[in-house]
């Protein structure tokens, strides 16, 4: 197995400092290499700016109290949200293998991310504020990490695997 799925987590704690723009960008180039239904390569990406973050926070805060998620969104360098470009059948899933992509480069340059689905929540408010009419999915908070947190228990292959012969 790759090192890359056996030390991916989920970080929730970044330093201040700032990751290249040009190294966002290779990061997200892993996720369009990512295998899609039919080839339709369903994902878009938009990097929002610190101004639009805060906004993202503090409504999260507002409608659900204060949070982690919006601490994250809050104080990540970078948060990429990820748009679904039109309603073809697979395309979550497609979307769902670009972003697997990206955890995984982006554990292999020794950075954190997190896969924050709390934000369709407000998927209404975001869409005002970038003025994108796509279905929002996800976003990826993207930054150096400040925890090297344990790995969380998983389910053995055998209780989730049946054989049918």
């Amino acid at each position: 197995m790759l090192k890359e799925i056996q030390n991916r987590r989920s970080i929730r704690n970044y330093l201040p400092d700032e990751v290249t723009k040009e190294e966002i960008l290779d990061i997200l180039q892993a996720g369009i290499n990512a295998p899609s239904a039919k080839n339709n390569q369903p994902w878009r990406f938009v990097i929002v700016s610190k101004e639009i973050k805060d906004k993202i926070s503090e409504k999260m805060v507002e409608l659900y109290g204060p949070n982690k998620t919006a601490e994250v969104i809050k104080t990540v360098p970078y948060l990429i949200l990820v748009y679904n470009k039109d309603n073809e059948y697979f395309n979550h899933l497609s979307i769902g293998a670009a972003i697997e992509n990206i955890l995984l480069e982006t554990t292999n340059r020794n950075l954190g991310s997190l896969w924050i689905g709390y934000i369709k929540k407000i998927e209404d408010y975001v869409k005002e504020l970038v003025n994108i009419d796509l279905e929002l999915v996800s976003a990826i908070a993207i930054g150096i990490k400040n925890e090297e947190p344990v790995a969380r228990p998983r389910l053995k292959l055998e209780d989730v695997l049946t054989i049918i012969e």
